[in-house]
């Protein structure tokens, strides 16, 4: 499904509309997007155009988000610090 064929949720007053994990796991758009982390909040974004922000997910999610991101970035940089390691003992 391309994002251009997808109908995400409308915004209110302005904003985008906060929805929980739950929710978001059930979306008909789910498979088009992804969560980011922006300005202390968490975010779900168009994989397409990730500066279209489609929705906000609710505070009450976040303590979840927190864990999934920490364990992420800590991962992400334990595989930065593997291959340098890797590549130096090439040299």
């Amino acid at each position: 499904m391309s994002s251009s064929a997808t109908k995400y949720p409308e915004y209110v007053d302005s904003k985008p509309p906060v929805v929980t994990l739950a929710e978001y796991d059930e979306a008909p758009w789910a498979g088009t997007t992804c969560v980011d982390s922006r300005d202390d909040e968490y975010v779900v974004v168009d994989m397409q155009k990730p500066e279209q922000v489609v929705a906000r997910i609710a505070p009450s999610d976040n303590r979840t988000l927190d864990t999934i991101f920490k364990s992420a970035k800590k991962t992400f940089v334990d595989n930065v610090a593997k291959e340098t390691k890797e590549k130096a003992q090439k040299k």
